[in-house]
């Protein structure tokens, strides 16, 4: 279903072009949207629901990990405000800066 979703642009589309796009009829589509949702959702709500379901793990890579904000940040591809921002509405204590030596996350 990852072809599907890569077909149907952000914003206005026409079914018959993405039939087009997967070389399929406009009815498999309408089927294939039916029984695999698309997220209609702006960019910037979707990036707000991704910090959403992320937070827990950035809060371990802070607390117990020891990572800084922007280690975190440049791990997840995010910006600094973003973290520091989730971090204050889900009330994790920021340390002061350079409490932490910046050791960046293994992958």
């Amino acid at each position: 279903m990852d072809r599907l979703h890569e077909a149907v642009p952000v914003g206005d589309f026409s079914i018959a072009r993405v039939a087009q796009r997967l070389n399929t009829t406009t009815a498999h589509v309408i089927y294939l949207l039916s029984r695999h949702p698309v997220d209609w959702s702006p960019p910037r709500f979707r990036r707000t629901q991704h910090t959403a379901s992320r937070i827990g793990q950035w809060r371990t890579w802070y607390e117990h990990d020891h990572l800084s904000l922007q280690d975190i940040a440049d791990c997840e591809g995010t910006s600094l405000a973003s973290v520091r921002l989730a971090f204050l509405k889900n009330d994790v204590r920021i340390s002061p800066p350079g409490t932490f030596a910046c050791r960046r996350r293994q992958e």
